[in-house]
């Protein structure tokens, strides 16, 4: 039982030191629409037992960096852009292989730029 108690110990303390935010080891980058870029930062790798955990941000580079959020190999995000409006969708493998959409999220890119914000 003691075994037990110290191998829980021992992951939780290896997870709750995550930083989810971290963006000191950067992954890629690839063009989203409108001259926007998404940027990929790795926080965790999983090594031989698991896949990496990737932050993704969307940023025209000189006017705002915009979190998007969490996701591990298997998933990510879409961006779409219709004239000002940026569609952010996030997307999730099912456990029989196909890609679908779990959550929607609009921006305005002008009202981006005016905010200025980098996260």
């Amino acid at each position: 039982m003691i075994r037990y108690y110290y191998f829980f110990i021992a992951v939780l303390l290896l997870t709750a030191c995550v930083n989810k935010r971290d963006k000191s080891d950067f992954r890629s980058s690839f063009k989203s629409c409108n001259n926007l870029t998404t940027e990929l930062y790795r926080v965790y790798g999983g090594g031989a037992l698991g896949g990496d955990l990737l932050t993704a941000y969307l940023t025209d580079s000189t006017n705002f960096r915009m979190y998007l959020g969490l996701f591990d190999d298997a998933d990510g995000y879409f961006c779409e852009c219709n004239g000002d409006t940026i569609v952010v969708k996030e997307m999730k493998t099912t456990d029989s292989g196909y890609r679908k959409i779990v959550g929607t999220r609009k921006f305005s890119l002008n009202e981006l730029k005016k905010q200025g914000k980098f996260e």
